[in-house]
């Protein structure tokens, strides 16, 4: 009897080979939301497994919706290109379809990474304004949070698709969207942390 983990598996006319996925794995290596040699090594050898579909990284829409200053980005031209470089390795050599989880880390960005303790960054460590759907800090000596204007959801939406257009440019054949971990949009969807009495609360 045929293993359905090692058959194919086609949906919205992309064919992965099996249902071996590799998860997006944050790196916090990355130069202003750039990729770097790191990251074509890392995404570079997932890519000459064999696995079905490789996941970038958390992948921010804005620099402000990085969790960490090292984490990868597609927002502008250069976090493209640098991107571009990776993508281009994995086709060249690898057999992996090509996934990327596109993200915005909300009331819990401007972090320190995980080696560093993973707090919120200090004033001397070029922290920035989050967003949130309240202005209610994700934790004890969090940074408290914007909460967001008809506007800032504007703007944040129109990043995601500017991100998922830069994606598609690229080449990627799967676009997620990052929607857990007390992220941006998951923090839409908890009582926790929004508590906004408008369309989007609740």
């Amino acid at each position: 009897m045929p293993s359905a983990l090692f058959s194919p598996f086609t949906w919205r006319g992309v064919t992965l080979p099996n249902r071996v996925v590799v998860s997006p794995m944050c790196q916090y290596v990355a130069e202003d939301g750039n990729a770097t040699d790191w990251h074509l090594m890392h995404l570079g050898q997932f890519s000459m497994g064999a696995a079905g579909l490789l996941f970038t990284e958390a992948t921010a829409v804005s620099a402000e919706g990085r969790i960490t200053h090292g984490c990868l980005g597609l927002y502008s031209d250069a976090n493209e290109a640098a991107l571009g470089r990776v993508v281009q390795f994995c086709r060249r050599h690898g057999v992996a379809v090509l996934g990327i989880q596109l993200a915005h880390a909300g009331r819990k960005a401007s972090a320190r990474t995980p080696l560093a303790g993973g707090a919120a960054l200090a004033e001397d460590e070029r922290p920035w304004t989050t967003l949130a759907p309240s202005a209610l800090p994700y934790g004890p000596g969090w940074h408290t949070p914007k909460a967001m204007t008809q506007a800032d959801l504007a703007k944040v939406k129109d990043e995601f698709v500017a991100a998922a257009a830069r994606a598609a440019r690229l080449g990627f054949d799967v676009i997620e969207l990052h929607m857990a971990h007390g992220y941006l949009l998951h923090e839409f969807l908890s009582p926790i942390s929004n508590q906004r009495d408008d369309a989007y609360g609740g």
